[in-house]
């Protein structure tokens, strides 16, 4: 059950909608603590400004290919309005000790990922993954002979802190206006 049952608009699985899927190979990780967040104030998962708080800031995961893996899980419940978990997958490969110390340390994480499918408005192009209650590690895998020796990282939602939106899109006013406004929180 949603807190706002029943369906809103027409839904339109065409050709003319139809994604080629996949991501970047850049996403932008941000301490939740450390941003603020803007809604746009009548669709509650649209932010249009996120900012840093003081005088920190954001921080890149580069990738390659198809190295990036985002998205959500419907959480049901029989007694409590449903929710998402939310779902961010990536490998490191990086082997020095400040970079493994760096990942070992990752909880309470907000991340932004960008579509490889583009808008014409720049809207549905910038996906916000933990914006309510940031994102944990939950898988952390490595052996040195599987997948190249690269590290294997999973930060989802914790349980019972799931998000009200599958997902949060993030648009300050356009494409290009968005991709400058999250590069310079970096």
């Amino acid at each position: 059950m949603s807190c706002t049952p029943g369906i809103a608009k027409a839904i339109a699985s065409t050709c003319d909608t139809s994604k080629n899927g996949g991501l970047e190979v850049k996403m932008w990780a941000f301490n939740r603590k450390n941003i603020t967040i803007t809604y746009d104030g009548t669709s509650g998962n649209k932010i249009t400004a996120i900012a840093n708080v003081s005088t920190n800031k954001g921080y890149a995961i580069t990738g390659v290919k198809k190295l990036f893996n985002a998205g959500h899980d419907l959480v049901v419940a029989a007694d409590r309005p449903n929710k998402y978990k939310h779902a961010v997958e990536f490998q490191q490969f990086e082997r020095l000790a400040a970079d493994i110390l760096n990942v070992d340390r990752l909880e309470d994480i907000v991340i932004v990922a960008e579509s490889k499918d583009k808008s014409t408005t720049g809207e549905g192009v910038f996906f916000v993954y933990g914006p309510t209650h940031g994102l944990y590690v939950t898988t952390d895998t490595m052996r040195h002979n599987d997948v190249n020796g690269a590290r294997k990282i999973t930060l989802e939602t914790m349980e019972g802190e799931e998000e009200p939106y599958s997902e949060f899109t993030y648009l300050a006013t356009d494409y290009a206006t968005s991709l400058a406004a999250l590069n310079a929180l970096l």
